[in-house]
């Protein structure tokens, strides 16, 4: 996260250029802290920023400044349709709200700050694919070497309830038989901690995901019955709620899809890309550090 502390400085300098135009006395009778009685000035701090941080800070200014001109030109804009679910993925990953709350302590950021870094991100990755050139030749092979990642696989959507022996499964089989509630059994008797606070529910699986006990019984159930699997972990009283069957992909109805994957595939990660847009650029520099 470093770009995100610099940025500060980097606001800071811009205070502090502005102030430039205000007299000197005013600026060095401006105390921003005392020591001991010891005072130390608003100039004292200013040139303390300039000499330590301002060339790295201005150097950012710069970046962006190229970012914005760049987006101007191309017209490139980030969809706020992929932005919400790129950031819906980060706070998933983190642990959802209080993973986020922990992340942004531990690293003395706001949630705004992050917000800003991720859509900075995401706008050098858009100018970049943006330059990638892709022809119907290059988006078609690109589909076709792809293709297992664009069919839709095979799915179930299924429910479970984890208990340790035969017998407590047959249990809970007789239970549902008179008409007790899945979810309401699988809250007080799974002892599978990731889905018992959810009624047992796993969501929808591929083949592959789960020990192959499970995928068997769950794949070959049909909608709305329930049955029994034994394996490693116990015995599993799985519940299928609902199924998709696999379907191949046609590349005319998801072109505009592939062709981004296939450009940002091509395309120069952040690093490179800005440095091109540097040496592409006319950058005078004409501050001097003390």
């Amino acid at each position: 996260m470093k770009r995100l502390n610099t940025a500060i400085f980097a606001l800071i300098l811009c205070l502090a250029f502005s102030a430039g135009t205000l007299p000197m006395a005013a600026q060095e009778g401006d105390i921003v802290a005392r020591v001991n009685g010891v005072e130390i000035t608003r100039a004292q701090f200013i040139d303390n920023l300039e000499r330590n941080y301002g060339t790295y800070a201005l150097r950012e200014m710069i970046v962006d400044e190229l970012i914005k001109q760049k987006q101007a030109v191309v017209g490139a804009e980030i969809n706020e349709e992929d932005f919400a679910e790129i950031y819906a993925l980060v706070i998933a990953q983190l642990g959802g709200t209080q993973g986020l709350q922990l992340f942004l302590a531990q690293n003395g950021i706001t949630e705004q700050q992050l917000i800003d870094q991720i859509r900075w991100n995401m706008t050098i990755n858009l100018l970049a694919m943006n330059e990638v050139e892709a022809t119907e030749d290059d988006v078609t092979q690109w589909f076709d070497e792809h293709r297992d990642y664009y069919d839709r696989p095979e799915t179930v959507d299924v429910s479970h309830i984890l208990v340790e022996n035969a017998e407590d499964s047959l249990e809970i089989i007789r239970l549902l038989r008179e008409g007790a509630d899945f979810a309401e059994l699988a809250r007080e008797k799974s002892i599978d901690p990731g889905t018992a606070n959810q009624g047992g529910r796993l969501g929808a699986i591929t083949r592959g995901v789960t020990v192959p006990e499970f995928e068997e019984k769950a794949f070959s159930l049909p909608v709305g019955e329930y049955g029994l699997a034994e394996s490693d972990f116990g015995w599993h009283i799985i519940l299928v709620t609902a199924k998709t069957e696999a379907e191949e992909a046609v590349l005319s109805e998801i072109y505009q899809m592939v062709e981004n994957d296939y450009k940002s595939s091509q395309a120069l990660d952040a690093q490179s890309y800005l440095a091109k847009l540097q040496a592409e650029a006319d950058i005078e520099i004409l501050f001097e550090q003390p």
